[in-house]
């Protein structure tokens, strides 16, 4: 096994993670056959077999298995290894994997990347852009960016801000239908309504000094938070989105806030989570005072009617 090499150790975690050689190779930029080949040799230098193939499935060996756990092992001890030198430098450099939710990225993260980049030239960034919870060991996250509980197997979390929702509509919605003025006018108005999460359709107001909750159906239903801002940034209704984005978008002048003295938004946690081996390292810290400043201009959101 003296032959193996840190990218031996990488690509096999990469293939291990995918459980596919094209995948893995899409990334790479390679031929599937060149990763089926580097595995061989892995495979060869061991003298056991790592991984189960077959023509539409991968799955590893129970030697396979030991040799992932090695693997990660290294590999997190050697770049825990380049963070602690990189940190006697005098300039910060090297990547850092970054997971966060498409909203997120699309309307905070990076429309302000610039930034970070005027700041530490030497400093890059891979964003994994999706909605779901990431194992951040197995998939090599540094930071996982998540609005509401925090991930279990998170050992550090930072609070970044804080978020609530709020009605919204576009500028054209509001000429052609009018701007409600009270609850009960909405009913006289198109809505639109996440069939992902209903608790997203549970809009609270205070009316008179006492709570109200309006359950809300939709006259459109749509399963992806990202599509009810586009539903309602081209005009097809009130929807009830994160202040965070849609703040953003009322500064751009793409929607106009709906109700905002009468709303109750609520309050949940924007987490940044990092590993514990990772911390203290000077590319981290670079990075999360990047994203503490994104945040911190949304986290006292303006209401207006």
């Amino acid at each position: 096994m003296n032959d193996l090499s840190l990218d031996d150790f990488s690509l096999f975690m990469q293939v291990a993670n995918a459980q596919s050689f094209s995948t893995v190779a899409r990334d790479r930029n390679v031929a599937p056959s060149h990763v089926s080949r580097r595995i061989a040799r892995i495979e060869a230098a061991c003298g056991l077999r790592l991984a189960h193939r077959t023509t539409h499935s991968l799955s590893l060996t129970e030697e396979g298995e030991v040799f992932l756990e090695h693997a990660r092992r290294i590999l997190d001890e050697v770049g825990q290894l380049q963070d602690g030198i990189g940190g006697r430098s005098n300039s910060i450099s090297g990547m850092v994997r970054i997971s966060v939710s498409q909203l997120l990225s699309e309307y905070v993260v990076i429309p302000r990347l610039h930034k970070l980049a005027d700041l530490h030239p030497g400093l890059s960034l891979e964003l994994q852009v999706e909605d779901r919870l990431v194992d951040m060991a197995d998939e090599s996250i540094d930071i996982a960016i998540r609005a509401g509980a925090e991930p279990a197997q998170a050992a550090i979390a930072r609070t970044l801000g804080t978020h609530g929702r709020a009605l919204y509509a576009s500028p054209a919605y509001l000429r052609k239908w009018g701007t409600p003025k009270s609850i009960d006018d909405l009913s006289e108005h198109r809505l639109i309504s996440n069939a992902a999460t209903r608790s997203h359709n549970r809009w609270e107001f205070h009316c008179d000094g006492a709570p109200v909750t309006l359950e809300v159906q939709g006259n459109v239903r749509v399963n992806s938070s990202a599509s009810v801002i586009s539903l309602a940034l081209c005009g097809a209704g009130i929807a009830r989105i994160n202040d965070v984005v849609g703040n953003a978008l009322v500064e751009e002048g793409r929607l106009r806030p709906v109700l905002g003295k009468l709303i109750r938004p609520g309050s949940s946690p924007v987490y940044a989570v990092i590993l514990s081996t990772r911390h203290r390292a000077p590319k981290i810290l670079a990075a999360m005072a990047f994203l503490q400043s994104c945040f911190s201009e949304f986290r006292e959101p303006a209401r207006k009617s």
